[in-house]
């Protein structure tokens, strides 16, 4: 098989992440067998300036490897071996980066909300100095039918709206909060996770830090920025924000450990994780 009836496999290859050159190199490889720089250069095409990077390349990505060391001669692995080792390779990538997106995309979608959103009336900001955080938080949550999300429960408590949760509860409105651990230890708040779950919400904790929000049945977000005393709240109508937001929020949720109220010890009870819907 020479290089230059390769091309029916240059499309896979480069799928998988080759270029020109090293496809070059690689399907010479497996048509001459062990050649060294100069040759495999000439075989292939590539100009010798560039033989040696890409020998290199092709070697992290696992297509190539030296198959003897003195005279410097080079052998293409094996392309089952070759090529599964690259799949394993790019799902890892993709992983690690669908991770990095997700984290990203928040912070992103709140940016771009709060720029084009606000052109339409979407977006109402409440600052510190007016003093209307319990009863702006209480209107946001008294719309809630069906469900609200509560990333960092602490502000649930620190603006106490007990009666208001409770009230959701008897109407049946599905209640999920996260707590940060992190929180916990900082502020010196370990108890107050007991009182969510007395409350009768559902209630996770999560060793990082937690972004501070409520989703109010996946049509409106409350923002929390900065301090309590000292952020801005910003309270977002729309199901794009809801949607990248509820997405990050079970992303937390699958990684927290479900707490239940021990009445008898007084303090938490973590157990394996269980299944609330």
């Amino acid at each position: 098989m020479l290089p230059n009836s390769s091309s029916r496999y240059d499309f896979i290859l480069k799928q998988l992440g080759l270029f020109d050159y090293e496809v070059k190199v690689y399907m010479t490889l497996l048509s001459k067998g062990p050649l060294n720089y100069r040759v495999l250069g000439q075989e292939s095409g590539v100009p010798t300036g560039r033989i040696y990077q890409v020998l290199s390349t092709l070697e992290s990505k696992g297509f190539i490897e030296i198959y003897q060391e003195k005279t410097k001669l080079f052998k293409a692995v094996e392309p089952k071996i070759a090529i599964r080792s690259r799949l394993r390779r790019i799902e890892d990538n993709y992983i690690d980066l669908e991770q990095k997106s997700r984290e990203a995309l928040e912070e992103l979608q709140i940016e771009y909300s709060q720029k084009y959103d606000a052109v339409q009336g979407i977006v109402s900001e409440i600052r510190g100095e007016n003093d209307s955080f319990e009863s702006v938080f209480r209107e946001a949550l008294l719309k809630a039918k069906e469900e609200v999300l509560i990333s960092s429960g602490e502000y649930i408590i620190q603006q106490h709206l007990e009666e208001s949760v409770k009230g959701l509860l008897d109407k049946g409105v599905r209640i999920r909060a996260l707590w940060s651990n992190n929180t916990a230890t900082n502020n010196g708040t370990s108890n107050l996770p007991n009182t969510l779950t007395n409350l009768g919400i559902n209630t996770r904790l999560l060793e990082t830090s937690l972004s501070k929000y409520f989703i109010v049945d996946n049509k409106s977000v409350m923002l929390i920025l900065g301090e309590q005393e000292k952020g801005t709240y910003i309270q977002i109508q729309g199901r794009s924000l809801c949607r990248v937001l509820r997405e990050s929020f079970s992303s937390d949720w699958e990684k927290a450990t479900p707490l239940n109220y021990n009445h008898n010890h007084n303090k938490p009870n973590l157990t394996s994780p269980i299944s609330y819907f």
